[in-house]
């Protein structure tokens, strides 16, 4: 609840004036920000896309052309026109860092920085344009767009600011410029330099080779515009394959890990020898620390046909099989053992967030329940789980922004045999650049890029519905 800053009392939520002492509420305008960073994105897209392309379907790739255009007079040449693409792109996030800063005024500089390089590069392609055969491409659009759309977002912000500004002074007469801010501050800054130059070369500088993923890169790259793209959405049905088997895989494994998760927290927190109890936890705890490749190996072992296959042992033993089952080795079976294994591995690891809130449960409630005549049963079901409703809900929405990347527990545990309902799409990236063959690093690239677009929109789905859920976000 906000409080009035001359006589301290609450205000009521979107109050225009304190109704104790009646000063008009400063109220912020409403954020055009995000119009001019969706115009800077946009901006970005479009300088990844061919400015002007053959207008024949059939052509070859390198009648492309765009910021990174690499053929020239048929001659693969690291051309000026790479360099204006870093310039480009650096231009155009200094803006979005500028718009987030609010600096807008500031921002408008970068914007027609990015503006004036465009320029320069359509007037060396524009030579193309005299050939009917060529026509403006996509990318020339969307950077239209975009940088129209960023800077209009960056003047109205401007003025929506000044117009609102005026009745406010009083209240940012302490407010100390950013300069002041950072020299007040400047030896914790200089702490946080060598860590801002590890994540600036290891996390975003090879955000740049997203490039890669517009080229056909076998030898030495060549620009290909959307090539890829498409080859990925209309031809290649082992890609889709990957695609389909990576939401299954993960979503089932999701589900099924979350479920054995809740269960077991229920059971070890009816547990009252409280020595028992933290045995059965650091076993359960246990698996969570071994390697993949260790939990493969064992399973490999424990599942296998041969002598060392304690599980065909036991169930011919039984009469349940006649003779030994390849478990990992048939496409029936592997992925009920890998959803196993998982549950194995991870479910002790996710008990932990869940014991947490377990513990957190007043006992009064418990014991009121039981003075009233409610079972055990009763107990779990109206007290235990409605408590634990909102941490499922949460460790469920926070684990689905990552249902992308999975790709060691399946790496080691798949094999030829079972490659239709193993193949995600890590380990089908993986196989396309190192499984033999002359790969062609650029079509793995766009695979690449389309995982992590994937990726990006579940974690912003997930970011809102934490907001609706929890009433903040995933960070």
């Amino acid at each position: 609840m906000a409080t009035c800053k001359v006589c301290g009392s609450e205000l009521p939520k979107k109050a225009k004036s304190c109704p104790q002492c009646g000063v008009k509420v400063y109220q912020p305008p409403k954020n055009i920000r995000v119009l001019a960073i969706v115009g800077a994105v946009l901006a970005i897209i479009g300088g990844l896309l061919p400015f002007v392309q053959n207008s024949d379907i059939k052509v070859k790739a390198k009648d492309c052309f765009s910021f990174m255009s690499y053929l020239n007079n048929d001659k693969y040449e690291f051309t000026y026109h790479q360099y204006l693409w870093y310039f480009f792109m650096l231009a155009l996030v200094a803006t979005c860092i500028i718009v987030a800063a609010k600096k807008e005024i500031y921002s408008i500089i970068t914007t027609v920085i990015a503006v004036v390089i465009y320029g320069i590069t359509m007037k060396d392609l524009s030579t193309f344009m005299a050939d009917p055969q060529y026509v403006l491409g996509v990318g020339t659009y969307v950077v239209v767009i975009g940088l129209i759309v960023a800077i209009a977002g960056c003047f109205l912000d401007i003025l929506k600011f000044k117009k609102t500004i005026e009745y406010d002074t009083r209240y940012m007469k302490n407010h100390k410029p950013f300069a002041s801010r950072v020299y007040v501050h400047r030896w914790f800054y200089l702490m946080m330099v060598p860590v801002l130059i590890f994540v600036l070369l290891f996390n975003y500088w090879p955000m740049l080779g997203i490039r890669y993923a517009f080229t056909d890169y076998i030898k030495l790259p060549v620009y290909a515009g959307l090539k890829h793209f498409v080859k990925m959405a209309t031809k290649d049905t082992y890609f889709w394959l990957a695609f389909k088997n990576t939401l299954t895989l993960s979503i089932i494994k999701l589900f099924l890990n979350t479920f054995m998760a809740v269960v077991i927290s229920l059971l070890l927190h009816e547990i009252t020898n409280i020595h028992f109890k933290k045995t059965v936890q650091t076993i359960i705890y246990l698996p969570h620390f071994l390697s993949w490749v260790v939990v493969a190996a064992i399973f490999r072992m424990l599942l296998s046909t041969g002598e060392s296959g304690i599980v065909n042992q036991i169930l011919i033993s039984m009469n349940v099989i006649e003779e030994p089952v390849f478990w990992m080795g048939e496409t029936s079976t592997w992925r009920p053992v890998f959803y196993i294994i998982n549950i194995w591995k991870d479910t002790g690891w996710g008990t932990i967030l869940f014991l947490a809130t377990l513990s957190g449960i007043s006992p009064e409630l418990y014991e009121a329940a039981q003075i009233d005549g409610a079972n055990r049963w009763n107990r779990m079901c109206y007290i235990t789980l409605p408590a634990l409703a909102n941490t499922i809900i949460t460790v469920f929405i926070l684990n689905l922004a990552k249902v992308m990347n999975l790709f060691e527990s399946v790496f080691v545990l798949m094999n030829d045999a079972v490659i239709e309902v193993s193949s995600v799409i890590q380990t089908y990236i993986y196989m396309q650049s190192f499984g033999g063959g002359i790969p062609n690093y650029g079509y793995t690239t766009a695979v690449g890029l389309f995982k992590s677009l994937v990726g990006c929109v579940l974690v912003l789905a997930c970011d809102y519905a934490s907001k609706k859920v929890r009433g903040r976000g995933i960070v």
